[in-house]
């Protein structure tokens, strides 16, 4: 694989700023890809959670981890932190690529709503592969989207 882009120190959309944590590692026995690894803060500076961009296109990253993955802390959710924060790494992103897959558990309707509102259109529904980390962790389907960020319309707060 050619040499990964510098990551950016920080960024920032709406209510939240990124900010460069670590690069993570490939292995590919496992089919996982190289990584960023970016703390989700809010407009008060509190990590929130955090968002991963996945850098490869293996079985792993096409039918359960997907290109960008975050988590939001429970007591943080329903802010629109986590669609602000791929909002915040588009630029990025589209300098990487033209588009990215999502992936998502069938029954994650918050994060199905996040991935909706940033614009990505449903791909398809899969089984994960046999053996997959998610797979043994029970996640045994996925929704997937295909998210283009230069494409994204930007989501206004009352919507929220």
């Amino acid at each position: 694989m050619k040499s990964l882009p510098q990551a950016p120190n920080s960024l920032t959309h709406g209510e939240v700023s990124l900010v460069f944590d670590r690069m993570t590692d490939g292995d590919e026995t496992r089919g996982f890809v190289p990584g960023y690894h970016f703390k989700i803060l809010n407009n008060k500076a509190v990590e929130v959670g955090h968002l991963n961009f996945r850098i490869g296109d293996t079985a792993h990253v096409k039918y359960a981890a997907g290109h960008i993955g975050y988590e939001v802390a429970e007591n943080f959710r329903g802010h629109g932190y986590a669609a602000d924060a791929c909002f915040a790494l588009a630029p990025w992103i589209a300098q990487i690529s033209p588009e990215v897959l999502i992936t998502v558990d069938p029954s994650n309707t918050p994060s199905i709503r996040t991935i909706e509102r940033i614009g990505a259109s449903f791909i398809d529904e899969v089984d994960v592969p046999e053996g997959d980390p998610h797979f043994l962790r029970g996640s045994l389907r996925k929704r997937r989207y295909r998210w283009n960020p230069t494409e994204r319309e930007q989501v206004a707060p009352s919507n929220r």
